[in-house]
């Protein structure tokens, strides 16, 4: 539940807030309709990235470490947002698209160390039982270390 709500309520809410900041600083408040409609689409456009983003993110949840997995989220993020502009590539410009795979980069990374459950402590690396029974079979060159 924490992940679905950090990727498609909290990822389109921060979108949505950054894109009304940046335009209404660049271009003050006199296109405030304009600014607000492409904040919507932008938040909109967000909602199909953060839905696969969640998906990849749930399925290396329990098998891969925040420290790897983070990347390989910001990875998705930035390969579909890339995706998404290409779309639309005939209308944005190269430098728009970078930076919407900046942005998507971002805001799916941030949001995959939001989703993460930072209470639970992995267990320690012990060597399996069957191993121990027979150690003098194995070759001396193999380790069960996971360090």
């Amino acid at each position: 539940m924490k992940r679905a709500f950090v990727f498609l309520v909290l990822a389109p809410a921060f979108v949505f807030l950054t894109v009304v900041l940046i335009c209404l600083a660049v271009a003050g408040t006199k296109s405030l309709d304009f600014v607000f409609f492409g904040a919507m689409a932008l938040s909109i456009l967000t909602l199909p990235m953060s839905a696969t983003a969640a998906a990849v993110d749930g399925f290396l949840a329990p098998s891969c470490p925040i420290s790897s997995r983070v990347y390989l989220i910001v990875i998705v993020g930035a390969t579909i947002a890339t995706g998404e502009a290409a779309v639309f590539s005939s209308l944005l410009s190269s430098s728009i698209v970078m930076a919407l795979a900046i942005g998507g980069a971002s805001v799916m990374g941030g949001c995959a160390l939001l989703s993460h459950d930072y209470s639970v402590r992995p267990g320690t690396a012990m060597e399996p039982e069957i191993s121990r029974k027979s150690r003098r079979f194995r070759p001396a060159s193999i380790r069960f270390s996971l360090s």
